[in-house]
């Protein structure tokens, strides 16, 4: 048995204030452990480094191409104040389908050596500005944190972000509140993933791609769809800030 899997389900996010909006969306997540990629490297229609409906090249995530990638997680782990106890790290997010790439947002699951969760570490992207930025959430702790990366035109910097995190097993599970700054705490914004464990065989991998061909497109213009949304119900456009 391998850790690796698929995660099948739905991402919802929610926004409270000025106007309501909601969305939820069925999506897939790849969920590969990261000492078990040269067994996963070829099953079906996923590959590692070569094209295929599914596809995992190194150079899309954190760190250089020629280190590995738990390496590099355990580095920025460290880097941002974790202990770093370098166990197994499981990685949730997008891979290339058929060759295209974005994923606003991946996961790092970090466990110390006796298997319990540490840390989870996001890895969080923005469009247009092709810029990303890491935050860790130690787990065990209050896991309230500053929101200091632009994402949407449509949310400013001045909230926290409020973690629910809850280690990855037959389900995936993880609740993100953006809340205000000051004594009221209200609430924002909030995004839940919902999503059942598959295993990670040719038979699920084609049912995923065959389910939603294109799932990095899907994103993109999800992402581009609720911004017009958001756009004709007035809400306020928040520029970048280096701008």
């Amino acid at each position: 048995m391998i850790h690796s899997c698929l995660y099948q389900g739905d991402v919802r996010h929610r926004r409270f204030q000025t106007r309501p909006h909601s969305f939820s969306y069925r999506m897939f997540f790849v969920a590969l452990d990261l000492d078990e990629l040269d067994k996963t490297e070829k099953i079906g229609w996923f590959k590692k480094g070569d094209f295929a409906p599914l596809s995992f090249r190194r150079s899309d995530y954190i760190g250089s191409k020629d280190e590995s990638l738990k390496k590099s997680v355990w580095n920025k782990v460290a880097e941002l104040g974790g202990k770093g106890e370098k166990g197994r790290v499981l990685f949730v997010g997008q891979v290339r389908c058929f060759g295209i790439y974005f994923s606003p947002i991946n996961f790092y699951y970090c466990y110390n050596s006796q298997g319990q969760l540490t840390d989870l570490l996001a890895e969080v992207s923005n469009t247009p500005w092709n810029q990303t930025h890491y935050y860790l959430i130690k787990i065990g702790s209050e896991q309230i944190i500053d929101k200091t990366f632009h994402v949407s035109p449509f949310l400013d910097l001045n909230m926290k972000y409020h973690w629910f995190i809850k280690e990855p097993s037959k389900r995936l599970s993880l609740h993100l509140e953006n809340r205000s700054l000051g004594d009221q705490q209200e609430k924002i914004f909030d995004a839940t993933i919902a999503m059942t464990r598959k295993e990670f065989n040719s038979k699920n991998i084609r049912q995923q791609v065959i389910s939603i061909p294109m799932m990095t497109v899907k994103i993109v213009w999800g992402i581009y769809w609720q911004a017009l949304k958001l756009f004709i119900k007035k809400i306020p456009f928040v520029p970048h800030p280096k701008q």
